[in-house]
């Protein structure tokens, strides 16, 4: 069978096509009597207006981008499930479809990828998820294009942001192992300090031994990276060192994992010698043995609500100028390493 057109719902209701446009775009006054007809029409022949169609009319795609910077790959890409998972939540109850577009991390060729989503207009907003895309989003705030940064901005105040807020979270995971009785808390870093994240989660680790264990101690300190060996090193350092660590949090669940490997390889019992948390709450924590205590960023929110933000700049219900800038908090999932 046939899907129904244009032409079949105006035949149904007794009225020209136009009309039928006008009702569906909401583009002209449409008496109540004459749209009810159409929409009763519209319901019965189990029509669907052709989104492509409507768009040169409307201006509109009804399409939104999730621009997503490919540094993490395995079990780690469970984060961007839980973020797709709260965009289609907003989207899909309100008929915008979600494209997805990987890029690796080249701030030109990332730039000039955000460019050519704005002159070919082939989404009505953005979503830009990933470490090095806080950089280049220049051409899309001078042109006024829609967009929203998940993560926080590298100067404040300069665009629209959705973030958790890592700070507090790499804070309540040295207060929740100081509840347990730790004292020589160590930290080994998700990646450079010069990405935000990192950061943040290393300024709450700091504050929180400042102010409720014995001190900072940079000794205590590593700087993990994204490559395949991450946490292997630092934690042998660590246990070999000075100041042994009696836990050791790690800014990601994957270098978490690897903690617990060279731990174990060392002769350590995790947790009886050595706790251990992770970071993100992927399936690595929950798969790793034992598994490992972790920090949950509300991910799933963090999409449900940057879709929200960006579909009210698209309808104009934001203006572009009044920067709005949400931060969701970090729980911790206890599991066996603690």
């Amino acid at each position: 069978m046939m899907a129904a057109t244009i032409k079949d719902v105006a035949r149904e209701a007794g009225v020209a096509v136009c009309t039928v446009s006008f009702a569906v775009n909401g583009s002209a006054h449409v008496a109540e009597a004459t749209k009810k007809r159409i929409f009763d029409a519209i319901e019965k022949l189990n029509y669907r207006p052709n989104q492509s169609a409507r768009g040169l009319v409307t201006k509109k795609t009804n399409n939104i981008g999730l621009v997503v910077e490919d540094t993490v790959d395995g079990l780690e890409n469970t984060i961007l499930l839980d973020v797709v998972k709260g965009l289609g939540e907003a989207t899909g109850d309100n008929n915008y479809d979600l494209l997805l577009s990987f890029q690796k991390p080249s701030t030109n060729k990332l730039a000039d990828h955000l460019l050519d989503v704005y002159r070919k207009q082939s989404a009505d907003g953005l979503i830009l998820m990933g470490a090095a895309i806080n950089q280049p989003y220049g051409e899309l705030i001078k042109n006024r294009f829609p967009f929203v940064l998940l993560g926080r901005p590298a100067m404040p105040g300069v665009c629209h942001s959705v973030n958790a807020d890592n700070e507090q979270g790499a804070y309540e995971a040295v207060k929740y192992l100081i509840g347990k009785g730790h004292r020589r808390i160590a930290l080994i870093t998700p990646c450079s300090l010069e990405v935000d994240a990192s950061l943040d989660r290393y300024n709450g680790y700091r504050q929180a031994m400042e102010e409720l264990g014995d001190g900072f101690d940079e000794r205590l300190v590593e700087i993990g990276s994204f490559e395949e060996d991450s946490g292997y090193t630092e934690t042998e350092k660590l246990l070999n060192g000075v100041e042994r660590p009696t836990a050791i949090i790690a800014g990601r669940d994957v270098i978490a994992s690897r903690v617990v490997e060279k731990a174990q390889e060392l002769g350590y019992k995790v947790p009886e010698d050595l706790a251990v948390i992770g970071f993100d709450n992927t399936a690595v924590s929950q798969l790793a043995r034992p598994s490992i205590t972790s920090i949950e960023l509300p991910m799933r929110q963090m999409g449900l609500e940057a879709a929200k933000l960006l579909m009210q700049l698209i309808d104009g219900e934001i203006r572009f100028d009044d920067i709005q800038t949400i931060v969701l908090p970090c729980t911790v999932i206890e599991r066996e390493s603690t």
